[in-house]
C-alpha cells in the first residue's frame, strides 16, 4: 500500500513557492484594508504588545504594515514554508525577523505577545492539524493574543485545490478559533464575520463556503482560577 501524500510535504516542495508567484503581485499591493490589522486597531491595551509573530506570512506584508496599529512591536518575526516568499521579505524590509517554517514545526522556540494565523488553517493537512494547533499555541505568551482569521461555513467541510490535478490536495473549513477555545486557555474578545471574496476585490455570489471570521483571543495568565 503506497503511502498516503501529505499536503504539507506537497506545498514545501514546491507548490507553496508556485502559490507565492500566483499572488505576489496583489500581496505587495495589499495596502487597504486589511480585517487582523482592523481588529489590532481595537484592541485596547495594544501599547503593551511588543512581540508578535505570524505564523504563515507570506512576503510579510501585513508585519511591515503593523507599526500601523501597533507602534509599540518593536519585533516582528514570521515564518513561511515558501522560501520564495520568506526571501521577497527580506529584501523589501530587513527590520523583521523572517524564517522557513511550518505550523506544525515553528522556526521559534520562544513566545509572543501576539501570535497571528490568517488563512492558514485550512491549508494544514488533517494528520497534522492538532500538533500544528499546539505548537501555534505554544507561541502565544500566558497573557498574550491570538488572532485567527479563516473560513467560517455552517459546518467542516472541504474542497478541492483546483491549481493542482496531479495530486488530491484539498482546503479544510472550519471555525478554528472553536478549536483553541475549546482548551479553555483561550477567551474569545472580538468576532468580525465577512466573506472572503471581498478581500480580494471579486464581485460574485458568495455562499457560506466563501463566509470568513476574524477573532481576537486572549490566554489569560490564569484559565483556571481556583474556587
Amino acid at each position: 500500500m503506497s503511502k498516503p501524500i501529505q499536503q504539507d510535504e506537497v506545498f514545501r516542495a514546491g507548490e507553496g513557492d508556485a502559490w507565492f508567484r500566483r499572488n505576489a503581485a496583489s500581496l505587495d499591493a495589499h495596502a487597504g484594508h486589511d480585517w487582523v490589522l482592523d481588529t489590532l486597531g481595537r484592541l485596547s491595551g495594544r501599547e503593551r504588545i511588543t512581540t508578535v509573530c505570524e505564523v504563515g506570512c507570506a512576503s510579510a506584508w501585513r508585519l511591515a504594515r503593523l507599526p500601523e496599529v501597533l507602534p509599540a512591536a518593536t519585533r516582528r518575526a514570521g515564518f513561511d514554508l515558501s522560501a520564495d516568499a520568506i526571501e521577497h521579505g527580506r529584501k523589501r524590509d530587513g527590520a523583521l525577523e523572517l524564517r522557513v517554517g511550518t505550523a506544525s514545526e515553528p522556526p521559534f522556540a520562544e513566545q509572543f505577545d501576539l501570535v497571528i494565523v490568517s488563512f492558514i488553517l485550512h491549508w494544514i493537512d488533517r494528520s497534522l492539524l492538532t500538533r500544528s494547533l499546539a505548537a501555534i499555541d505554544a507561541l502565544v505568551a500566558p497573557g498574550g493574543y491570538l488572532v485567527v482569521a479563516d473560513f467560517l461555513p455552517d459546518s467542516p467541510c472541504r474542497r478541492r485545490y483546483h491549481h493542482r490535478d496531479d495530486v488530491a490536495l484539498y482546503t479544510y473549513k472550519q471555525d478554528y478559533a472553536a478549536a483553541f477555545k475549546a482548551t479553555n486557555l483561550y477567551r474569545e474578545i472580538s468576532r468580525s464575520v465577512f466573506h472572503h471574496s471581498e478581500t480580494r476585490g471579486e464581485l460574485r455570489a458568495a455562499d457560506d463556503g466563501d463566509r470568513a471570521a476574524c477573532v481576537l483571543l486572549h490566554k489569560p495568565l490564569l484559565a483556571y482560577p481556583e474556587r
